[in-house]
């Protein structure tokens, strides 16, 4: 075998929702954590490692690793070649022993338990949601899709903690649908939220534009699952829920730019962006013009 011989036991605890990637060595890459899951985009060199949580979990290669050896529970080892995009779901409460040859590059994604079990009720109505592992080396490019734009999100000084959380939904429900046990039932019915509903939520995105909004604190009102109530959102909307945050926080900002003389950055930091750079990003991509442009063009000259 290429790799080392010693192996370390990881036990990643995920009764504690605050900490779902505390047992991932700090300085291997950046993470990040809501009361939804937690991403790490993790670089490590050569090594092998025992590895458990007591929910579910699952990592997305970023990098090719040839010759990865591998094994669940007291299974045989197993040498295959894992490519880009290799997928790796590893159950609750199953021991899997790996080890690599050379730096390993992943995105490790972990579920608190009350997030998975409200998508998993959600998506098979109370039925038997335990995930089953794909085949040793099994890619699946839309799970590396969804895992590459977590990694760069969290990379990102403006990162969105609704986007991810939104991620982290879509990455759980592909989890569940196409790694679950089958079964019977059909699809659920799609509802648009209530209208009292629906106007609660968007209250409460106009009056925390200034900071950060996640999927946890919307469903908070009105007493939803994150995976149906980001598709009766997007029902009801027309965008997911980040989109329609961003969106009126670009209308927000372009009112302050235009009826104020603040400035640039402090618009930006009023209507919940980053920096002034991260408001201009943000407005080139959606309203196709800069706030510089907005103040030349359309505040009323200073007398």
């Amino acid at each position: 075998m290429n790799g080392p011989t010693h192996h370390s036991i990881v036990e990643i605890d995920l009764d504690n929702e605050t900490g779902l990637l505390s047992s991932i060595p700090e300085g291997i890459g950046r993470r990040f954590e809501t009361s939804v899951g937690g991403v790490a985009s993790v670089t490590r060199p050569p090594g092998s490692m025992v590895f458990r949580t007591n929910a579910e979990f699952a990592s997305v290669l970023l990098a090719p690793v040839p010759n990865m050896e591998s094994a669940f529970a007291s299974d045989r080892v197993q040498v295959f070649d894992a490519p880009v995009g290799t997928l790796i779901v590893n159950p609750s409460n199953v021991d899997r022993v790996i080890r690599w040859s050379v730096t390993k590059q992943n995105a490790a994604i972990a579920f608190s338990k009350k997030a998975y079990t409200d998508l998993a009720t959600a998506e098979l109505d109370g039925g038997n949601w335990e995930l089953q592992p794909p085949r040793f080396g099994h890619v699946d490019v839309k799970a590396l899709r969804i895992a590459a734009a977590m990694a760069a999100e969290i990379s990102d000084r403006a990162m969105n903690a609704l986007y991810l959380d939104s991620l982290f939904t879509i990455f759980g429900i592909h989890l569940i649908r196409t790694y679950s046990q089958p079964r019977a039932a059909g699809p659920a019915k799609r509802k648009p939220l209530p209208k009292n509903v629906a106007k609660q939520v968007i209250e409460y995105m106009h009056a925390h534009l200034a900071e950060s909004v996640t999927i946890t604190d919307l469903t908070r009102i009105c007493g939803l699952s994150p995976s149906y109530f980001i598709r009766a959102f997007t029902l009801t909307f027309g965008v997911a829920p980040y989109q329609y945050l961003t969106m009126i926080r670009l209308d927000r900002a372009e009112r302050l730019l235009i009826e104020t003389t603040l400035t640039i950055e402090d618009v930006a930091l009023q209507c919940g962006f980053s920096s002034q750079s991260h408001l201009t990003n943000m407005m080139k991509r959606f309203k196709h013009v800069t706030p510089g442009q907005i103040i030349r063009t359309r505040r009323p000259a200073q007398r």
